[in-house]
């Protein structure tokens, strides 16, 4: 949860993700939870800007936990209950501070190795991370590359994909270059932010396609019929195509 002290927009941002976080391992919260969460976070943000954001006061998940335990609603009460695994139990791995290095030049996240039960989560807390890094760089000076690989998993689930879109969004003005890889276009674009994503590439690599996937392809990036034979399965041809700024280049 960390707070970036010069964007006025911070104190929202985190709620937005702190209900993410919870929805990935709450299914769907009720208005009242989404408010207790809500009330919470400003809570324990606010406390941070009160004590000049000294480091005992710095925001985590156990710190929401116990604000949300403060809280007089029965809703509350239960919400903690939910969450306390999370935070106390056998799955508070996010619960803690990182014992890894994540200001090097280079960083690379592999999170396959979690549980199912959180691997949504670990998404969410990785782009999290992501979105924080591209305001410090930005802040610096600096332009950020971002390279993410399986990308029709994250896609799979709605709060990754919207931060991934989030992400393609803003990320120009953060000074971020993303890169995004799959080997399932179809899975890709299939949905809607998927679909976004592609559209709004200024560069794609293409290699060889299943002729059932050219089609909505050949649309989302304006290639035509005589372009898209270069990834059949014609052993004739060159099975790569690339595109730049609506130019195509073999």
């Amino acid at each position: 949860m960390q707070y970036e002290k010069d964007d006025k927009e911070t104190i929202k941002n985190k709620s937005e993700f702190v209900l993410a976080f919870i929805e990935s391992i709450f299914s769907r919260l009720s208005e009242e939870q989404k408010t207790l969460v809500d009330r919470c976070t400003n809570n324990i943000y606010e406390e941070y800007q009160l004590h000049n954001f000294a480091k005992e006061y710095e925001p985590d998940f156990k710190k929401f936990y116990d604000e949300l335990l403060k809280q007089p609603e029965d809703e509350a009460q239960n919400l903690a209950l939910v969450i306390e695994r999370y935070v106390v139990g056998g799955m508070d791995i996010f619960a803690k501070k990182t014992n890894i290095e994540i200001k090097n030049r280079f960083i690379s996240f592999d999170i396959s190795e979690l549980p199912a039960s959180i691997q949504t989560t670990g998404y969410l807390v990785v782009l999290e991370h992501i979105m924080n890094r591209l305001h410090r760089n930005k802040n610096l000076g600096k332009h950020t590359w971002i390279f993410i690989d399986e990308f029709h998993i994250l896609l799979a689930n709605k709060f990754s994909s919207e931060y991934i879109a989030k992400i393609y969004k803003t990320g120009r003005k953060e000074n971020a270059i993303p890169t995004v890889i799959t080997q399932n276009i179809a899975d890709v674009i299939k949905n809607e932010d998927g679909c976004k994503i592609l559209s709004n590439s200024e560069f794609a690599m293409i290699l060889k396609q299943k002729p059932l996937d050219l089609p909505p392809i050949c649309n989302i990036f304006d290639i035509s019929d005589e372009e898209s034979r270069y990834v059949t399965d014609s052993p004739s041809r060159t099975r790569n195509y690339c595109l730049w700024r609506g130019q195509s280049c073999f």
